[in-house]
């Protein structure tokens, strides 16, 4: 096998493996938060652009990288915990919370993105944040940034705890219950309020997370909050409303997509191909690949 065509390999499996991972990840946030509360947050790809703008400007006000990461993810629960308590939880016995849950999180991407527009939009038009760690490996001919690598074994790691979360701890399982039958949920004892507010936290620390990785392993602009949104529903639908591991599959599957048409066709072409991929899988399976 030639070096050219070792660098073509390497090049698409690694980039198809940390865009699978952090797709993934942000697509578990919102299916746990969707499968749960039955909330379809709009806004998640503004906060998963909020954490990356967050930690761009404080490692840009002389923070490390790693300090700045840990800041704003206590910035992100905190500000979880605010919006459940402000707003979320006045909803939880709304009939057809769904769609009341869906217009109020559209109106808070509207106010975000035009915040953003407004502050950011006139500083750059590109972000970078400083690696969280140096130098590079070689895969044969390839140079992988070591950065990536902490981001991909990052991405994996919170993957590989959260799936052992939901599976064995007894939070994983009220909140399946819940998910399952919020009223035969109750009457075992399980506090359904509280596992919401709890669901909601998790979920939207995962989607902060996701955008800190992807901002460590990626330049970024302003688009990538819709791009974002757009992504998670469409992985949450084909994988499986609820469904972790349905998440980590199909994002896996978007992430080589893109990858792939990036590489050989255009990287144009690849910001909408993976949508293309799921029109795809729902002509075989409507209801999701691992639905519940």
């Amino acid at each position: 096998m030639s070096d050219a065509t070792l660098l073509i390999l390497a090049s698409t499996v690694s980039t198809g493996l940390i865009l699978g991972a952090i797709f993934a990840l942000v697509a578990a946030g919102v299916t746990i938060v969707y499968g749960c509360v039955w909330l379809p947050n709009a806004s998640n790809g503004q906060f998963f652009l909020l954490a990356a703008l967050a930690a761009w400007s404080l490692t840009g006000a002389g923070w490390g990288s790693a300090l700045a990461i840990i800041a704003v993810l206590a910035l992100g629960i905190v500000l979880s915990l605010l919006l459940e308590w402000v707003l979320i939880r006045r909803l939880y016995d709304v009939a057809n919370r769904n769609v009341a849950y869906f217009v109020v999180t559209l109106g808070l991407t509207q106010i975000m993105s035009g915040i953003f527009s407004l502050t950011y939009g006139r500083w750059s038009d590109q972000f970078t944040l400083p690696p969280l760690v140096a130098g590079i490996t070689m895969i044969g001919p390839f140079p992988l940034p070591n950065n990536r690598i902490a981001v991909l074994v990052i991405a994996f790691g919170v993957l590989a705890a959260l799936f052992a979360l939901l599976r064995y701890h007894r939070y994983g399982r009220a909140l399946r219950a819940v998910f399952q039958n919020r009223e035969a949920a109750a009457l075992r004892g399980v506090d359904v309020r509280a596992i919401y507010k709890l669901s909601f936290l998790l979920g939207s620390s995962i989607i902060f997370l996701g955008g800190l990785l992807f901002a460590l392993a990626y330049s970024f602009d302003l688009t990538v909050a819709w791009t974002m949104s757009v992504t998670a529903f469409a992985i949450m639908i084909v994988g499986g409303p609820g469904s972790v591991v349905g998440a980590l599959a199909v994002g896996l599957v978007f992430g080589f997509t893109q990858a792939i048409v990036s590489i050989f066709a255009s990287p144009t072409a690849a910001t909408f191909s993976y949508l293309a991929a799921m029109l795809a899988i729902l002509l075989f399976k409507p209801t999701g690949l691992f639905s519940k």
